[in-house]
């Protein structure tokens, strides 16, 4: 399962996120049917506190990814709870604007780069 939590003020197509992140899982060999983990859409001082309190530095960055890596089990069988996907709207507009890219598709790039490190970590 994938939850996608996004602060209000943001505007965010919470099925394309999670379209995107199962399209990378199947990319990569990995059925999106295994596993759960959530992303959150925040704010800039939401990040910047999250990376002071585990990263030790007081900025902000574009993603930031929580390992969590437990099994779960429900009536649909067992699989792996591998962690939370942390994502900055106000980054991914300023990275989208350098790039010259839409928004949603930046988002969907931190995404992978999120996954990428849980999947890795795991």
């Amino acid at each position: 399962m994938i939850d996608v939590f996004i602060e209000s003020r943001y505007r965010v197509n919470r099925k394309k996120i999670r379209e995107e992140a199962a399209r990378f899982l199947e990319k990569m060999g990995v059925s999106p049917l295994l596993y759960d983990f959530s992303i959150a859409i925040v704010g800039d001082r939401k990040m910047k506190s999250l990376y002071l309190k585990h990263k030790g530095k007081n900025e902000t960055t574009p993603v930031l990814s929580f390992l969590i890596n437990e099994k779960v089990k429900d009536e649909n069988g067992e699989r792996s709870l591998i962690g939370e996907i942390v994502i900055s709207y106000p980054q991914v507009l300023l990275f989208a604007s350098e790039e010259n890219k839409l928004i949603e598709k930046k988002i969907g790039e931190f995404v992978e780069h999120g996954l990428t490190s849980l999947l890795t970590e795991n």
